[in-house]
């Protein structure tokens, strides 16, 4: 029996909403995107509010069950829809995608996307960080992403895809569309190599945003 259409609300150029997306349609399960701007005038409606009270995206909705935060919502999926896995099964993988997801949380996303990108990309005038700092963050995330990746594997954590793929991409794609991050990621040959492999897959094509150059 076919799995429901699960419900998304989200807004399509966030790396959060499309590491959902991505492993949905890697587990190749049915989804309605439900655009929900959270940086419009005055933040997103009251009707988003009540289900998610702090206004951030996404939000998943599963028949009846409502649930934000995508890492909680990553999990739940790798859960009830066991089939077509993004977790692997043996504990030192599972503990390196873990380590992988947390590290494009905790140092990656201030740096890659709320310093070098909004500023350089986007136009902001000030990051999270300085730009100095942001881009020596983001090189150490490179650094250490590219130092835990076995050797000889096609993917983060081995040689099957996993959530720290699907987690890592969207943040990747927009650092690599600023000169410094394009310049970086090259320094990494199995860096630039895994995320030219991983955004030819149907999925990272599918949910493609209108901020992602090409």
């Amino acid at each position: 029996m076919s799995a429901p259409t699960i419900d998304l609300y989200g807004f399509a150029p966030s790396v959060y909403v499309r590491s959902v997306r991505l492993a949905l349609e890697e587990k190749r399960l049915p989804y309605a995107l439900h655009e929900v701007d959270p940086f419009q005038d005055g933040g997103p409606p009251d009707w988003y509010r009540a289900m998610q009270p702090f206004g951030k995206v996404p939000t998943l909705r599963d028949g009846g069950f409502e649930l934000f935060e995508s890492d909680a919502i990553l999990r739940y999926l790798e859960a009830a829809y066991p089939e077509h896995p993004l977790t692997p099964p043996e504990p030192q993988r599972i503990g390196r995608m873990t380590q992988a997801m947390r590290i494009m949380d905790g140092y990656a996303y201030p740096a890659m996307i709320w310093t070098v990108f909004i500023v350089l990309a986007r136009g902001q005038e000030r990051g999270r960080l300085s730009m100095e700092d942001g881009l020596a963050q983001s090189r150490l995330v490179l650094e250490t992403l590219d130092r835990l990746m076995p050797e000889g594997a096609g993917f983060l954590v081995g040689d099957t895809i996993t959530l720290a793929d699907t987690h890592a991409l969207p943040m990747m794609v927009y650092f690599e569309q600023t000169a410094p991050g394009a310049g970086m990621i090259g320094e990494f040959p199995r860096l630039a190599a895994w995320l030219a492999r991983i955004q030819a897959r149907p999925s990272a094509t599918a949910t493609r945003s209108d901020l992602e150059n090409g």
